[in-house]
């Protein structure tokens, strides 16, 4: 194991194991859940960093590397890997009612995948001011970004759960938009076009809050 994957590594161990004993004494079945969505988000920046340089070395797509990571490669592992565990509360028996909860753990996990993201490039900087506000600028878009696309992959779950007789379909259409947002933004980023990528999360953030704002509905894991 390299310097640099243990470094991610270490980064994921200081995050997730303190959240793990705080997750071990709440209560709330719901916030713990949060918690523990946060904690595989975290764990999924480290999957994600394994996970692409397996298959930007597998996969040429007619793109040099660095064309075809940020545009077709990260956005497709790292969504998948980010919505994976909201699977589990599909299980019907378990959880009859998909609600509101699922869309907050959807988010903590796409957030814990951000920090996880965001302390890398960070640590890979010089530390200097201008990288602190790139680390800011980062992680009110990119950051904002990917709890978002999660969040949607989520709100998406808890609507159209009643669908369970197109399950599969279903899930994999929601991960298709999830990654097509994940993509779109990356695409747009470094191009002259990046104050519309920057305001693709800031819009999908303000519609959501919208969104739930005008629904309500059993939370997911209540006892």
């Amino acid at each position: 194991m390299d310097s640099t994957t243990l470094q991610v590594l270490g980064v994921c161990s200081a995050i997730i194991i303190p959240l793990l004993f705080v997750a071990a004494v709440i209560k709330d079945k719901s916030s713990r859940h949060i918690i523990l969505f946060f904690c595989w988000g975290t764990l999924t920046g480290f999957l994600a960093f394994i996970g692409n340089g397996i298959f930007s070395g597998a996969w040429s797509l007619g793109m040099a590397p660095e064309e075809r990571l940020p545009t077709a490669i990260a956005p497709i592992v790292e969504e998948f890997l980010k919505a994976l565990p909201l699977l589990l509360l599909l299980n019907q028996k378990k959880h009859p009612h998909i609600g509101m909860s699922v869309v907050y753990c959807a988010l903590a996990s796409g957030a814990g995948f951000s920090v996880q993201e965001t302390i890398f490039y960070f640590s890979m900087s010089q530390g200097t001011a201008p990288d602190l506000l790139v680390l800011i600028i980062r992680t009110l878009t990119t950051a904002l970004m990917h709890g978002m696309a999660t969040g949607i992959f989520g709100l998406g779950l808890m609507i159209l759960q009643k669908q369970r007789h197109i399950l599969l379909p279903v899930i994999f259409g929601l991960l298709a938009v999830s990654t097509s947002i994940h993509a779109l933004f990356n695409l747009l980023l470094p191009t002259n076009a990046a104050i519309i990528a920057m305001l693709i999360p800031v819009g999908l953030y303000l519609a959501g809050l919208a969104v739930l704002a005008g629904m309500t509905g059993p939370e997911t894991g209540s006892e």
